[in-house]
């Protein structure tokens, strides 16, 4: 594999989890858009979905590690629903923040990768002490248990997702940055500018490069994405049965395609398709 891709890999695991079925799903939730030399802005997408009784459930796509302003947007948007149900493998009375300060590998790169990007993270702004929220995830040992039981692990995932990187870069779908670029954008004086610009160019790729990771070893999908995917839209229709009529699924990125398979097949209809800047590059 090449160093590039290495790299990428690495930072999509740490930013945005990892992908499921991007190519059964209509809409995109993760974007680049280039305005002008060396700058532009990565999006983030709200796309919401209705019930023809008035239910209506958007799904947030997150990146794990954005702007500052990014999360004190969505901080507000998440105001306007009954319930935001949001992903954290955790136990349902551990507090999210300490989540965040825990020694977890993925914890770790997601805060090395918030510094050299010089970006925020997520637990960090994001006010999880809002009455709205709701913890829509696995708890730490059934989490585990089914990914024993399907024998899933770091190493299965990252080797699937090289097999799809090696499909995708054969068909020429894929074009991975060297060391050299890497080198030398963290030999610029704005090597934080450097970085996120290289790793936003990669962005519209990531959906391809993964996009087999969620077929799962035995062909019935991953743990880490449609399992996770079934907890949230189980928990989704506790809080319908409540009475709520206004939800949103606040999940990583990669998440979104998968979820919006299931809504559809559900008799959700899209309308509406909104795009929040997570990463600013203008200089």
């Amino acid at each position: 594999m090449p160093f590039g891709n290495r790299i990428l890999l690495i930072f999509l695991l740490g930013c945005i989890s990892l992908v499921g079925k991007a190519s059964a799903a209509d809409s995109k939730f993760l974007r680049f858009v280039e305005t002008g030399p060396r700058e532009g802005h990565v999006d983030t997408a709200i796309t919401s979905y209705r019930l023809p009784n008035g239910v209506e459930v958007a799904l947030i796509a997150a990146l794990h590690i954005g702007d500052e302003k990014y999360y004190h947007v969505l901080n507000r948007r998440f105001k306007q629903y009954d319930g935001v149900l949001y992903e954290m493998i955790k136990e349902r009375s551990v507090d999210p923040a300490a989540v965040g300060g825990s020694g977890h590998p993925i914890s770790q790169l997601q805060l090395g990768m918030k510094r050299i990007l010089d970006l925020t993270f997520q637990l960090e702004e994001i006010d999880y002490s809002a009455g709205n929220l709701v913890h829509a995830d696995m708890d730490p040992r059934t989490f585990a248990k089914l990914q024993r039981e399907k024998g899933e692990n770091w190493l299965t995932l990252f080797l699937q997702s090289f097999l799809q990187e090696r499909r995708l870069q054969q068909s020429g779908a894929v074009r991975p940055f060297s060391a050299l670029e890497l080198l030398v954008a963290l030999s610029q004086s704005d090597s934080a500018h450097a970085l996120k610009w290289m790793f936003a160019h990669q962005m519209d790729q990531l959906e391809d490069l993964l996009t087999g990771i969620d077929q799962g070893i035995d062909g019935n999908g991953s743990v880490i994405v449609s399992a996770r995917n079934r907890v949230a839209l189980q928990v989704m229709d506790q809080q319908i049965r409540r009475g709520k009529q206004r939800l949103a699924v606040f999940y990583g990125a990669g998440h979104m395609p998968d979820l919006e398979v299931r809504l559809i097949a559900r008799g959700f209809r899209k309308v509406r398709h909104e795009w929040v800047t997570a990463w600013d590059l203008r200089r």
